[in-house]
């Protein structure tokens, strides 16, 4: 007899332990369903404030560390789950509050447990590889290059010009402006991808399909004709984001779809080209920005920075110069050229001619 009381005593504790339990979910069901908010309400403040962070560092050239997407991923899994258990909550889905009770304590301890992984160390971004984001090689921008320059790029940053067109004779600068502008965009966070894209006179729509992919690191098939590849390019440039896209000497208008270039917006891109024409800066619907010759002073300025010291500091040589530069018009391409030709030319005051 004695034994068998004892068996149904174990009986009862071992039963009254979990019965002990769920009526302690069933008499505090209010106070776990006030933490659980509590808790799921720390959980979405952390992610807005981490997903803030993440928006100022991840400019042009970055993309988040693994464990932070991870670390997304989790918190949208727990969200997910934590909606589940509100609206059964709210729908009273059990017959015992206890059940119920039970669901909201475990569900509130995994919204704790993902929010305390949310504490990271130092930066949230790493180099994105699959973005080339190297400065272009050029040089500096002499006169009123640098104001052009920075009309170009107040437009860039603005939001009111989708289309810039930069115009300007052969050899008056316009390449090396846009390459100064394109290495100032590297450091921006407005732009997703940089594109740079030589078009020439020959206008080959193929060729230019084909670098934008290789740039951003996809490809198109060979095979199919530029109709097909344009809509599949379409595609691919949305999927970047923003995007500004450098089109240096274009020769001859066309249409921007025909490439695979939808319609300009805020959200997706800007487009700026240069071009010998007016006219193409006019059928392409472009803001147009011209580019003018240096002034005699400032291309003198530039052919004594390229010429180098042993002649500049040549006084004898000094009318020549300045007869030399006045032929090339302030273009300075041509200065450039004249004084790469002339380095090392010196003048022996005894033997008169000019020799090197």
């Amino acid at each position: 007899m004695a034994e068998l009381v004892g068996t149904i005593l174990e009986v009862i504790k071992l039963i009254g332990r979990p019965a002990r339990k769920y009526l302690k979910y069933q008499r505090k069901f209010t106070e776990y369903v006030a933490d659980f908010k509590q808790a799921q309400d720390d959980l979405l403040a952390k992610k807005a404030d981490i997903q803030r962070q993440l928006d100022e560092e991840c400019d042009h050239g970055k993309m988040p560390k693994q464990e932070v997407e991870r670390w997304f991923k989790k918190v949208e899994e727990k969200l997910a789950h934590a909606q589940n258990a509100e609206d059964k909550v709210r729908k009273g889905k059990s017959l015992f509050g206890s059940s119920l009770g039970k669901l909201v304590d475990e569900t509130t301890h995994a919204l704790k447990e993902v929010q305390a992984e949310g504490n990271f160390s130092g930066s949230l971004v790493v180099n994105d590889p699959s973005i080339v984001a190297v400065k272009l090689p050029t040089q500096n921008l002499v006169g009123h290059q640098v104001s052009v320059r920075d009309e170009i790029y107040g437009y860039l940053m603005g939001d009111e010009v989708r289309m810039i067109g930069v115009c300007g004779m052969g050899g008056i600068g316009k390449t090396t402006i846009m390459k100064d502008v394109y290495n100032r965009l590297i450091r921006e966070a407005k732009f997703k991808k940089l594109i740079w894209i030589t078009v020439c006179r020959n206008l080959d729509i193929p060729s230019i399909q084909k670098d934008i992919v290789s740039q951003l690191k996809r490809a198109l098939p060979d095979h199919e004709n530029t109709t097909v590849r344009a809509g599949k390019l379409s595609e691919i440039l949305r999927e970047q984001g923003r995007y500004a896209l450098l089109l240096d000497d274009v020769w001859s208008s066309f249409p921007l779809e025909d490439i695979g270039i939808n319609e300009l917006t805020t959200e997706n891109g800007c487009i700026v080209l240069t071009t010998r024409s007016e006219e193409v800066i006019r059928s392409m619907g472009c803001k147009k920005v011209q580019v003018a010759c240096l002034s005699i002073h400032e291309a003198m300025n530039l052919f004594l920075s390229k010429v180098g010291q042993d002649v500049s500091a040549n006084p004898t040589l000094e009318s020549f110069m300045k007869l030399v530069v006045g032929e090339c018009d302030g273009l300075p391409l041509a200065l450039v050229t004249l004084a790469a030709s002339m380095k090392g030319i010196s003048r022996d005051s005894n033997s008169g001619p000019i020799s090197e």
